[in-house]
């Protein structure tokens, strides 16, 4: 585990070029469905768009959300001086959220009403192993995914928050699938060979992310 103090936005961006991130890492495995090993060969620089804004804009509320409906302590990911934290674990590197203390983790992701039906009760296996890598890289070995709604209109008189909380474990099974995964990504990329997904390390991941997290709200 290295930890990296990221001072600029350029810092950030560089630094994510020369690690798989965490963001990107479930299309090494098959589990992002949008998304695959060779839109990692070549990436087009990330600068952002409209949806990783509002994420962003967004994430203090989300941290606000669920210390409200959990009664938790999470607070922004930052050090002291108020600078992003990066870290890395081999060819794999996360830049986490929030915390607990730094004993947990928090994934805060936001989307939009008709898709946010949709991971009510199974959240997206990219999104698992996106805070899985984040805990693999810093070590720690717990840590909550939340996923709220953008749309927060209240109907009611009592306040009803639309977010959906999973607790996440680390689990080292699924962290050695990821590095030995990357180790042969890069590999390829090396050689100038094709990357192809495992069918069966597919299948085994999909199996183990189901015993990882447990809805909790």
């Amino acid at each position: 585990m290295t930890k990296h103090i990221i001072k600029t936005e350029s810092d950030w961006l560089d630094i994510r070029k020369k690690y798989i991130t965490a963001s990107n890492v479930a299309c090494l495995v098959g589990a992002d469905p949008y998304s695959s090993p060779s839109s990692l060969r070549n990436p087009a620089p990330f600068t952002g768009n409209s949806f990783t804004r509002v994420g962003q804009m967004l994430e203090p509320v989300v941290v606000n959300v669920l210390n409200d409906v959990m009664g938790t302590r999470f607070e922004l990911y930052e050090n002291p001086e108020g600078h992003k934290e990066f870290y890395t674990e081999g060819r794999l590197g996360a830049t986490p959220d929030a915390h607990e203390d730094r004993k947990r983790l928090l994934e805060c992701k936001t989307t939009r009403p008709h898709t946010y039906l949709k991971y009510g009760a199974i959240p997206p296996a990219k999104y698992v192993l996106q805070l899985m890598v984040q805990l693999m890289c810093t070590g720690m070995t717990e840590g909550y995914l939340a996923i709220m709604s953008t749309n927060l209109t209240q109907r009611t008189s009592e306040l009803i928050w639309p977010i959906s909380i999973f607790k996440v474990l680390y689990c080292p099974k699924i962290c050695s699938i990821l590095k030995v995964e990357a180790e042969r990504f890069t590999l390829a990329v090396e050689e100038d060979k094709t990357f192809r997904v495992n069918s069966d390390v597919k299948k085994r991941i999909q199996l183990l992310i189901s015993m990882c997290y447990t809805r909790i709200h």
